[in-house]
């Protein structure tokens, strides 16, 4: 799969079905060369639309559960 493509998706919490966001870049292994972690940009409130600050999570790729053809589903190890 294309970066482009993973991209594209939605990231979506299998616990609680929130919105988690999309992907805006990835951490990658120094090692291997392996993608160790993706950047999630968190959706922007109303109120927050015309700020600059945009906050991110790091998804583990041991956390993604499903990859689908819209979304992926992340099962967060709490």
């Amino acid at each position: 799969m294309k970066f482009t493509e993973i991209q594209e998706k939605e990231f979506i919490d299998a616990g609680n079905g929130k919105m988690l966001g999309f992907v805006s870049d990835a951490k990658i292994s120094k090692e291997n060369g392996m993608i160790e972690a993706f950047l999630v940009a968190q959706p922007k409130k109303m109120l927050d639309l015309f700020s600059s600050d945009s906050s991110t999570i790091t998804i583990s790729i041991q956390d993604i559960h499903v990859v689908g053809k819209d979304v992926v589903l992340v099962k967060r190890g709490n």
